[in-house]
This record gives C-alpha cells, sequence and structure tokens, in this order.
C-alpha cells in the first residue's frame, strides 16, 4: 500500500490547466519576442514587387517564431512536463556586467581617440568596446552560465561594431565570440563556417535586402 501511495504521489497532474509549465511560459517569451520584433520592424518598408525589402525578412522571421510559440505554449497545455525551477539571476548578471562595463569605454574612447590621428573616434570606441567585452566574458565564465554569456558578449559586440568597424568584421567577430558558447567546439571548422556565414551576411543584407551596411570600416 505504501509502495502505492508513493507512486501515485510522483505521477505527474494532469488535472492541472497549464500541464507543462516550462513549455507554456518558454512559448510565452517566444511570442513576446516576436511581438517586439513585429513592433519595432513596423515602420520598414516590406515586399517590392519580387524583391525583398528591408522589413520583410524581420517580420517573416518573428511570424514564424510566433507560430513557433504558440506551438510550445500549446504542448505546456496537452503534455505532462517537469515543474519550474527556482529562479536564478546568474545569467541575468552576466549580461548586465557586460553592458554596464561598456559605461567608461565612452569616456576612455574619446581620450585615447585623440591621441590616434586620423582614426574616427567610432572605430576607437568599437575597437575598446569589443576587446573589453571579450575580456570580461571569459572571466565570468565561472559566474555565470557559459552559453547565455558568450550570445550576450556576441550581441552586444555586433550592436557596437557594425557601424564603424563594417558588417564583415563585426559578423565575424561576434560569430566567433558566439562559439565559445560550447566547450566543444572545433577551431578549424567553426573559423571556416564563420567565413561561410559573413559571406551570406555581407551578400544577404546590403544586396539582397538593400539595407545600407557598409562592409569594411569607416576610417
Amino acid at each position: 500500500m505504501s509502495e502505492g501511495t508513493g507512486g501515485a504521489a510522483q505521477a505527474p497532474d494532469s488535472r492541472r490547466l497549464i500541464r507543462s509549465p516550462r513549455d507554456f511560459w518558454g512559448g510565452l517569451a517566444l511570442v513576446a519576442v516576436a511581438v517586439f520584433a513585429i513592433w519595432a520592424s513596423s515602420d520598414l518598408p516590406g515586399m517590392r514587387g519580387f524583391a525583398f525589402g528591408p522589413g520583410t525578412a524581420p517580420r517573416m522571421f518573428a511570424y514564424c517564431l510566433m507560430a513557433l510559440g504558440f506551438g510550445v505554449m500549446l504542448t505546456g497545455f496537452l503534455t505532462d512536463g517537469p515543474p519550474l525551477e527556482d529562479f536564478t539571476f546568474s545569467g541575468t548578471f552576466g549580461g548586465a556586467v557586460l553592458v554596464v562595463a561598456l559605461i567608461p569605454i565612452y569616456f576612455f574612447a574619446a581620450q585615447i581617440g585623440k591621441m590616434v590621428p586620423g582614426v574616427s573616434h567610432d572605430v576607437v570606441l568599437a575597437a575598446a568596446g569589443t576587446i573589453v567585452v571579450v575580456v570580461l566574458a571569459f572571466l565570468l565564465t565561472h559566474l555565470a552560465p557559459r552559453g547565455p554569456l558568450f550570445i550576450t558578449a556576441a550581441t552586444i559586440i555586433f550592436a557596437i561594431a557594425v557601424r564603424p568597424l563594417g558588417l564583415v568584421i563585426a559578423s565575424y567577430v561576434s560569430l566567433v565570440i558566439s562559439a565559445n558558447a560550447t566547450k566543444e567546439v572545433h577551431w578549424i571548422e567553426t573559423l571556416i563556417w564563420c567565413a561561410v556565414l559573413t559571406t551570406f551576411c555581407a551578400v544577404l543584407f546590403p544586396y539582397g535586402l538593400n539595407l545600407p551596411l557598409q562592409l569594411w570600416p569607416r576610417f
């Protein structure tokens, strides 16, 4: 009797409305990101005949993400799953440190830029910010999850480097940094694949989507 009672206590509760909380809330987060992306790209023009406009791809991917999010949410209603774990600030902590560390960069880059003749202030800022983010990301690997930490670092590097350093350098560096999200990276294959993806971005965004992105640094 005691064994039967213990087994019944461990069985998932199918009477709950949300039977798999992880799937439900994860899907809801995807839907929220998709809604934000649709709103953020609402002022970009769409299709122009048979040619993609700047807003076509972002909205198309956003709607696909929204559909996937609703699918994951539906899984949370129809299937049993484990409960939510306690929330941890470790991943948020690592990303916050990387963002806050960029604040003094604006001050020091202005001073360094005066000592480097013929180089734009934006280029110095992007280079200094990239170095600081990379160094901090490696130093924080023992305090924050490796995956979210390096994905956040790669996103920040692309954001601060794409205008002054150009799409080619910003894409390649951010892709290489994001590869550090796992310890099982194979560097020869990674460097080749990053070059392939960078070439794809350099063709897609300026020419396929007609986005005004420069390819090389602006000195």
